[in-house]
């Protein structure tokens, strides 16, 4: 049953990742498009590519896992290990930001531009996050084994 979670979390987490990263490149190439903006996706050529490695590591693992080759469970924490360390780079990118803003310019932080920074990046460790949480000491068990 496990393997089985592990499927469907690597599969939902891999097809989140694979929309926002091409989203990200249809905003690239065509700015005028808005349904995009209230996710926080914007044309950035790099978050897309991120999110689409993530997306597609992703789902390498869902596929493994769903031929029953528990080997894609090394893909499952792969994905999530890349989407936790991109969404703590975001978190620290962002958090610095913020306090050069407050310290060195002296405007206040507004609401809006703390939902502007809210970015798939983001949202997205944190569903990463969970599957962490689940599967953290399988996963840290593999790199501490002989």
């Amino acid at each position: 049953m496990s393997e089985y979670r592990k499927q469907l979390f690597a599969g939902f987490l891999g097809i989140l990742y694979l929309i926002a990263g091409v989203a990200a490149f249809i905003a690239l190439i065509s700015p005028e498009i808005e349904i995009f903006e209230p996710l926080g996706i914007s044309g950035d050529p790099a978050t897309g590519f991120v999110s689409v490695v993530i997306g597609l590591t992703l789902i390498f693992g869902y596929r493994e896992l769903s031929k029953g080759i528990h080997e894609g469970v090394a893909y499952l924490h792969v994905g999530i290990a890349l989407a936790l360390v991109f969404g703590l780079i975001w978190l620290l990118s962002t958090g610095a930001g913020f306090v050069t803003i407050a310290l060195f310019e002296g405007e206040e932080i507004a609401l809006e531009m703390i939902r502007e920074a809210i970015v798939p990046q983001f949202y997205l460790a944190i569903i990463a996050l969970f599957g962490f949480i689940a599967w953290g000491r399988e996963f840290s068990a593999g790199l501490l084994r002989d």
